[in-house]
């Protein structure tokens, strides 16, 4: 629940969303314990003290978990998923839209378990147990073949960004390189979200009229677009295009087909551009943080430091933090990341001799004796199919596909929510059973009911053996950064695999004598960039700010100088020229009595006072020096001159 909390906010939605979205998460989190009971207390013959459960329970809780989550991942949450994309405005209509989109998935899909069951028939004859076997094992190898590709890239990445993390220098260099793409990719999307904006607007402006009796058919669907609107947005937007003949929307074109797409690609691009100021502030808060990290290491001057490391608040003192942050954090990343890549070395080896008394993992096990301690055994086992588990995840969410899905920490989209909860609950239980292939003796409920119904003949069998050994693939092309590589080749260049952004034209520095240099002035070109570019919105952040904090004492300070021009004015008209400036600085109280009795005649003479005043001010400034400067023309003080003018 606190790992849904924090990526959505689930209140705001109503129960058939939630349960489902719940229940996706909950079930492959209670396989994490399962799992290791099951396994540890079968093998070892007793249960784990504490945690006894019979096997009918265990065998009924292994099939309620699976067929939920079945149901789950194939029906409920991708009907949910195309029901909050869909742009209808109407339930019933969003209702019929997504059922007829996944109608056409089913189709796909019965279509290659079409093609399965010929095969199968044609290995072991028609039977119903195995269609139900066959089901299951088709399942299992679309989602272990999807599971251990992400893992593999996890097992990776993960021990490798740690390792980064202990140099601040290098990893604030990991930072700048992403800015230049994102910084692209949200104006993009920006300028896509805006011209949806346009026409919502214009929408709003021509057809939400209550005295036009036609635009009530889609008044309030205009309206509940135009409350999605962000305010800075919808004022920029409406200024600058609101009113712009060419484009304009007619009658004509207004229809359910225009209002589903401009619906859709409205969502779409909000979606987007909230994940992606979300991944922007969390770049510029990380760039920032090593930034000033930086600055405290390199000044010589004790004070100075304590001032800079002052800005990290927190329970301790600056002196402390300054050592944790700069050495302690650095070295234990360090070692970290150095433990993370021997677990993930002893993962990719067992799984490519799992089965066989070869495996680490296996011999870990059986032969430094922690399978005489159950508990022991079952917290190792545990925690290694966890961290299996996390780096699958790990790449799932860093995935992107197409652009299309992205969570937001608070505020991640309902779509892209059923994408990746769906996902969680469709690769646990894969995992699970490929967690106990690497072990030679796999007795279990799971594998008594789970082991045989994915053990058929032939193809599957030989995919179930072979699928886990291709592991070492996606490892390869990852440790070597092989997928930067096939990217720049055929035009694409994600955020998925690479954890250093490389905007080099690789047939170009192939080409080069100078091949390194040419690559590290271009590395440090888009550094520069990217350090131009965050100075310049954490400064335009700053000025914002105290645009805000200074607009009252500004507006004071413009108050104050009209009145003392004002003074001046009425000194020089009832005064004379030459002790009106005398009147004003040495007895100011009598200025205000002049003034005062000045406004009194003004107020009782009315209109003819005013043109008397005119002429003597004009006569006044013909023979005198003396010039009343008006507002504009009033030199303010530096700072607010500048926060004026912004």
């Amino acid at each position: 629940m606190a790992f849904l909390r924090f990526h959505i906010n689930l209140f705001k939605y109503p129960l058939y969303y939630v349960f489902p979205i719940v229940l996706a998460v909950y079930l492959p989190l209670s396989i994490t314990f399962l799992l290791p009971t099951d396994y540890v207390s079968h093998v070892s013959g007793k249960p784990i003290q504490g945690f006894e459960i019979s096997d009918n329970t265990t065998l009924m809780m292994w099939k309620s978990n699976y067929w939920s989550t079945f149901i789950l991942t194939w029906l409920l949450l991708p009907v949910l998923q195309e029901y909050y994309r869909a742009g209808n405005y109407l339930k019933i209509m969003k209702l019929k839209t997504s059922l007829r989109q996944n109608l056409k998935f089913q189709a796909m899909v019965l279509l290659l378990s079409i093609a399965g069951g010929v095969y199968l028939i044609l290995e072991k004859g028609l039977s119903l147990s195995s269609m139900k076997s066959m089901i299951i094992s088709m399942s299992h190898i679309y989602a272990l073949v999807l599971a251990l590709w992400l893992m593999a890239h996890g097992l990776i990445t993960i021990p490798r960004n740690r390792w980064n993390e202990g140099n601040i220098l290098q990893n604030l260099n990991h930072y700048y390189l992403k800015v230049p793409k994102l910084v692209d990719t949200l104006e993009d999307t920006r300028i896509s979200f805006k011209e949806d904006i346009l026409q919502v607007l214009i929408l709003k402006n021509n057809f939400t009229s209550s005295a036009v009796e036609e635009n009530f058919a889609y008044r309030d669907w205009i309206l509940n677009l135009a409350n999605q609107v962000p305010s800075e947005l919808e004022e920029s937007v409406g200024r600058q295009y609101v009113h712009s003949d060419a484009r304009s929307i007619t009658r004509e074109q207004l229809n359910e087909a225009f209002m589903n797409t401009l619906t859709y690609s409205f969502q779409g691009h909000m979606y987007k551009l909230r994940a992606y100021n979300s991944e922007y502030d969390t770049l510029l808060a990380n760039v920032s943080r090593l930034q000033t990290l930086l600055e405290a290491k390199a000044t010589e001057d004790p004070e100075e430091r304590l001032r800079i490391m002052s800005s990290f608040g927190g329970l301790i003192s600056p002196s402390a933090n300054f050592y944790l942050q700069c050495y302690a954090k650095p070295v234990l990343a360090r070692l970290l990341s150095i433990f993370l890549f021997v677990i993930s070395f002893v993962i990719i080896q067992s799984e490519f001799f799992h089965s066989t008394k070869f495996s680490i993992v296996n011999i870990i096990v059986f032969k430094t004796g922690i399978h005489n301690h159950n508990l022991f055994q079952a917290i190792f086992s545990g925690i290694l199919f966890l961290y299996m588990l996390f780096c699958s995840l790990n790449s799932l969410t860093r995935l992107k596909i197409f652009n299309m899905y992205h969570l937001v920490p608070g505020h991640s989209d309902p779509v892209s929510t059923c994408f990746y909860v769906s996902y969680i609950a469709r690769l646990t239980i894969p995992l699970s059973y490929n967690f106990l292939t690497f072990f030679t003796d796999r007795s279990s409920i799971f594998e008594d009911w789970y082991g045989k119904s994915i053990h058929l003949t032939g193809l599957f069998d030989l995919m179930n053996s072979w699928v886990p050994r291709l592991l070492l693939v996606p490892v390869v092309l990852t440790t070597f950064n092989v997928y930067e590589r096939l990217k720049k080749r055929i035009g694409l260049h994600s955020d998925m695999y690479g954890a250093w952004a490389d905007f080099d034209d690789e047939e170009q520095l192939l080409n080069d004598e100078n091949n390194m240099d040419s690559r590290n002035n271009r590395r440090e070109l888009v550094i520069a960039e990217a350090k131009r570019t965050i100075a310049m919105e954490l400064n335009r952040r700053n000025q914002t700010s105290r645009i805000h904090l200074r607009s009252f004492a500004l507006q004071n300070a413009a108050d104050s100088t009209y009145e003392r021009n004002m003074q001046d004015f009425n000194l020089s008209l009832f005064g004379g020229i030459n002790n009106r400036i005398d009147t004003y600085h040495d007895d100011n109280s009598t200025a205000l009595v002049i003034n005062a009795d000045v406004q009194g005649l003004w107020s009782r003479l009315g209109g003819a006072v005013n043109n008397f005043k005119d002429a003597v001010q004009s006569r006044i400034a013909r023979n005198s020096s003396y010039r009343d400067d008006p507002l504009d023309s009033y030199e303010y003080d530096e700072d607010a001159q500048e926060n004026l003018v912004l």
